[in-house]
């Protein structure tokens, strides 16, 4: 593999920690429903090594031109998004407007 594992660690987290939160957010305007702190961050560990373990495969087949294409950023996206809709569907509390 032709970058290790802390570069790798690093773009996960480079790329899947503020589109979870922009998602986040997004997530609650649309569904009017809010997820617990510890869930959140919860979520967003595993939306960092969900993210982790796609860039770990794609390096393995894709090599030092990993950080040239758009896997980084859309991976991460795609991940992150995939964490929010599952954590807010088992965790999220919906918000009472008066």
């Amino acid at each position: 593999m032709g970058q290790g594992a802390a570069y790798l660690l690093g773009m996960a987290i480079g790329f899947s920690v503020l589109p979870y939160f922009v998602l986040y957010l997004v997530y609650v305007l649309v569904t009017r429903r809010t997820v617990a702190i510890p869930y959140l961050l919860a979520g967003m560990v595993a939306a960092v090594g969900g993210t982790f373990l796609l860039f770990l495969a794609a390096g393995a087949w894709l090599g030092e031109d990993l950080a040239k294409t758009p896997i980084p950023m859309f991976g991460g996206v795609i991940v992150a998004g995939t964490v929010i809709s599952l954590v807010g569907k088992w965790k999220g509390k919906t918000i009472h407007r008066d």
